[in-house]
């Protein structure tokens, strides 16, 4: 397995000591830190309210964008309240704390959202919307006519700001009842470039989510990054449109290519396990190839697209997987 140390950020390309290589790696599937329009509003956010606000959330002075944030957030996943923090895994802990001595885990969780309990009754449950390591969509149709009160927290990281008409992420898929409370935690971080994390739920939950500590103690989200989710709804959805353009023609290139395995909905390709990583290289593609979460399992090869990518990028890729494959 090949370590890489890029020079700068990467996009739709990556500098290796000079060296340019395409890059389908990383989670940035909107590829917002590339958008010059994006980068503006940023700059913005920081001309008028700085790139950090030291300051608790609970603090008798505070900034309104937070709030602002909160109420998109919430307009965005058709919940009644959100609740910003500082990221997608302390939204996890927040979110699933309140349950922690009941909630069972079901496959599959992200250590976020893990609590490790294995009670054989139960009406709390905690899953992943998103399964990137083998790029599937969890199935919730087990909700579909049940009559049971359940309480099911989704981790929707990976599919907030991607599925969705209008990127509202998991919501649009998730079976509506009255016995069934839907808690979604996500990170910010995948499709909208925002260093946070949030909890979309009811207003109930989300007063209370707002007493943990680690809420009231932490230091809240940059405040010029979400003045920029703000303002750049409107190149989200553009940004987004390019990605579905890109999986779309993607999946054309390697439909005959049944060793290749992918969800029509995701911009994440998985390779077979022994595939030569170092042709790609050699060719100029860098490519995501590591085991996760734990770095002693097995290595999960995986080709991750972006907004950034063009047609003559995925052309390149698909001719060289049919060669090597």
């Amino acid at each position: 397995m090949n370590f890489f140390a890029f020079d700068a950020i990467p996009g739709r390309t990556a500098l290796i000591k000079g060296e340019e290589y395409l890059f389908f790696s990383g989670y940035s599937y909107l590829g917002m830190q590339q958008v010059p329009e994006f980068a503006a509003l940023v700059k913005e956010g920081i001309d008028k309210y700085g790139w950090l606000f030291p300051s608790s959330r609970i603090s008798n002075t505070r900034l309104e964008i937070f709030e602002e944030a909160e109420l998109l957030l919430s307009a965005i996943t058709g919940m009644e309240a959100s609740v910003i923090v500082a990221s997608g895994y302390i939204a996890g802990r927040i979110a699933t704390a309140a349950f922690a001595d009941t909630i069972v885990n079901l496959h599959p969780s992200h250590p976020a959202i893990q609590r490790n309990n294995d009670h054989q009754h139960t009406n709390i449950f905690a899953v992943d919307s998103v399964e990137t390591l083998n790029a599937s969509v969890t199935d919730f149709s087990f909700v579909t006519g049940s009559t049971i009160s359940k309480t099911i927290i989704v981790d929707d990281s990976h599919g907030i700001g991607l599925i969705g008409d209008e990127g509202e992420g998991i919501i649009s898929r998730l079976p509506q009842n009255n016995y069934t409370q839907y808690i979604l935690t996500y990170s910010l971080s995948k499709a909208f470039h925002i260093n946070a994390g949030a909890i979309s739920c009811s207003k109930e939950m989300a007063a209370n989510y707002k007493k943990d500590h680690a809420y009231t103690s932490a230091t809240a989200p940059s405040p010029a990054l979400l003045y920029a989710f703000i303002k750049g709804q409107y190149i989200y959805a553009a940004q987004r449109q390019k990605l579905q353009n890109n999986r779309q023609y993607f999946q054309q290139l390697v439909k005959d290519l049944t060793c290749i395995s992918y969800h029509p909905e995701l911009p994440v390709f998985i390779l077979p396990e022994n595939i030569n990583e170092q042709k790609l290289f050699g060719a100029g593609i860098i490519i995501s190839s590591f085991a996760y979460p734990d770095v002693q399992g097995k290595r999960i090869n995986r080709i991750v697209l972006s907004a950034l990518h063009t047609k003559e990028d995925l052309e390149l890729l698909a001719n060289l997987l049919h060669k090597i494959l």
